[in-house]
């Protein structure tokens, strides 16, 4: 079961796994996580799981080490 919110009613709803599938194959488009969820609502949604987002916050945050010295 999936906890999804609607983006046409805004209802919180409850969906079975049945009702998902997924959109980007990652053979193709890799760093691409997304999922089509039949609403109860009756429409298609796509959803991202956040794996892109998450990756490219953990990267920023290496980037930007502000606290660490540097040996001069």
């Amino acid at each position: 079961m999936l906890l999804i919110t609607c983006p046409t009613t805004g209802a919180d709803e409850l969906v079975a796994d049945r009702h998902a599938r997924p959109v980007a194959d990652p053979r193709t488009r890799p760093g691409v996580v997304a999922v089509a969820v039949r609403c109860p609502c009756g429409g298609d949604h796509v959803y991202l799981t956040g794996r892109r987002i998450e990756e490219a916050r953990a990267r920023v945050a290496c980037g930007r080490r502000a606290d660490r010295r540097v040996p001069a």
